[in-house]
């Protein structure tokens, strides 16, 4: 009983974290700091993940298929940010232009 509760339980935590990857990604996109394409695919991989999770929930033989395929866009999204910012980091100039006009208000 208590691990299937605990699977039901981790799948509503990457509810949670396929919602909160699909709106970093619309705030990348949003953003001047990094690349568009870091946004995209930040959203592809919040729409991987709660595909994930409400697959499971609904028919998890199908989810066990697909898993493979489902993860893949969440785990190329999540490296794509994670290495931009280990190896390109912020645009510092335009941080600080943005902090400064932010500062005049």
């Amino acid at each position: 009983m208590f691990l299937r509760l605990y699977e039901q339980a981790s799948v509503i935590a990457f509810m949670f974290f396929g919602l909160h990857c699909l709106l970093v990604g619309c705030l990348i996109l949003g953003s001047a700091f990094l690349p568009r394409m870091v946004g995209a695919l930040m959203v592809c991989a919040g729409l991987g993940w709660l595909t994930f999770s409400f697959t499971t929930l609904l028919s998890p033989p199908l989810a066990r298929y697909l898993t493979p395929y489902i993860m893949a866009p969440g785990m190329l999204g999540e490296a794509s940010l994670t290495l931009w910012l280990l190896v390109m980091g912020v645009n510092v100039q335009r941080w600080k232009q943005q902090a400064s006009a932010a500062a005049q208000w």
